[in-house]
């Protein structure tokens, strides 16, 4: 099998397709190891195809990354090239916006621990006298449970070996959440608030445009259409126009939809942003909430982007690729189908005229 790989070197000489022989465990999306310039780089697979045309004994190699899935989906490489024709950058610039920054570089990966388990009862296990650090081990396991390896200074080697006990690795999730608090009650939608609702629902254009005043309610519609999502088995983003304000939502999202809900902004920790990406990319968590950054999150079959406070100007990056997050969400929602929903108090001109019937 051929993989067409694009290397992660942000430069114009090698802002092209290299072709390299994989293996069949490598897929669409997948993260790689390719040899470039002399050395090992990482690299992203675009396509796969059968034929090269250069010669099979001039290819080289590419290896995996430990990622259990791949890194981007193809919903989202596709959105990769339309923004890389769109703000004139290189490719690998354009994907790096699809990943954390240190999962992309390798400084973070899961957070694993090792638990030990009794295989079987202490009482059937044949134990020396004089194997005390064992037969310690094993009562303790016996009275707790399972237990992380990491807490006994000796004997878990003797069990184990002899088939006593159980050795696993499981995944951690560093929590972002410890501050995070908000009511679970689910108001009842007013009569202009259902109207919306409905209206939004059964209108086939995919931007609208929630108008009104700060505290009319604009939040409880949101909530409302993103709950329905869920129910249809879809994800959902939900834009806010800076840091300090995604607490105060993700209390609402979370008190709602629980651990459906995953932040992503950078003022999470490496290894939190890690997790919370990680979470969206299975599909553990299927809404994702940020600021503008968060249009990237790694979600698929998406129902509804909210841009809360649309009219804001930090929804333009001032970085290359100096994307704005409103076009990156209307290209998702039109790819996927979705709903892309405008809030503010004071739309744009732009909003405006997108959101107008027939245009």
């Amino acid at each position: 099998m051929i993989a067409e790989v694009i290397v992660d070197i942000a430069a114009s000489e090698t802002d092209k397709i290299y072709d390299y022989i994989c293996d069949e465990n490598i897929t669409v999306g997948s993260r790689v190891r390719a040899p470039f310039g002399g050395k090992m780089v990482a690299g992203f697979v675009m396509r796969l195809k059968e034929k090269s045309d250069y010669p099979l004994e001039k290819l080289k190699k590419v290896y995996p990354t430990p990622d259990e899935l791949p890194a981007i989906n193809e919903e989202c490489l596709a959105l990769a090239e339309k923004l890389t024709a769109r703000y004139r950058v290189p490719k690998a610039l354009t994907l790096r916006l699809f990943l954390p920054t240190e999962m992309r570089t390798g400084k973070v990966r899961e957070l694993m621990k090792t638990y030990v388990e009794l295989a079987c009862p202490v009482a059937e296990m044949k134990l020396s006298k004089t194997a005390k650090n064992q037969l310690g081990a094993a009562l303790y396991l016996e009275e707790h449970g399972k237990t992380e390896r990491a807490l006994f200074p000796g004997g878990v080697a003797g069990l184990e070996k002899k088939g006593y006990v159980t050795i696993t690795k499981e995944q951690i999730l560093r929590d972002p959440y410890k501050t995070v608090h908000g009511v679970t009650e689910q108001r009842t939608l007013t009569p202009d608030q259902k109207r919306a609702v409905e209206t939004i629902e059964t209108d086939e254009r995919t931007v609208q445009l929630l108008h009104g005043v700060t505290g009319s309610g604009k939040t409880e519609i949101y909530l409302t259409l993103i709950a329905k999502c869920l129910q249809e088995g879809k994800s959902s983003i939900f834009l806010v126009p800076e840091i300090s304000l995604t607490p105060q939502m993700l209390a609402q999202l979370r008190a709602r939809f629980g651990k459906n809900a995953a932040i992503l902004h950078s003022g999470l920790s490496a290894g939190e942003r890690f997790d919370e990406w990680w979470r969206l990319r299975t599909g553990e968590a299927k809404i994702a909430i940020g600021a503008r950054s968060a249009v990237f999150a790694p979600l698929e079959n998406i129902g509804v982007i909210v841009v809360d406070e649309e009219h804001e100007h930090t929804y333009q990056s001032d970085k290359r690729p100096r994307y704005d997050a409103r076009e990156v969400a209307w290209e998702r929602a039109q790819h996927a189908g979705a709903v892309l929903l405008l809030g503010s108090a004071t739309p744009s001109i732009t909003t405006y005229m997108r959101a107008m019937p027939g245009v």
